[in-house]
């Protein structure tokens, strides 16, 4: 087994266990906090230009909505 230590709310926590679920809890904790920072007021209104160079990324070109892309990235990484 691997130990991991995370970080969940203010306190250090010691997880003892396999790598495929230290995998699954760092992935929930940057889901959680990339819907955080969506809704943050700060974020979520901003717009973000995405040149055409990035098409072959996956990205269209134009502006976006940055609280809206942190949500779709959030939900792609939970899947």
């Amino acid at each position: 087994m691997q130990h991991g230590v995370f970080i969940i709310d203010e306190n250090s926590i010691n997880l003892n266990r396999m790598k495929e679920e230290n995998i699954r809890v760092e992935r929930t904790f940057i889901v959680d906090f990339m819907r955080l920072w969506a809704d943050n007021f700060d974020i979520k209104d901003e717009k973000i230009y995405i040149p055409d160079e990035c098409e072959k990324y996956g990205f269209v070109e134009g502006k976006h909505n940055v609280g809206q892309m942190m949500r779709f990235f959030a939900d792609m990484l939970e899947e």
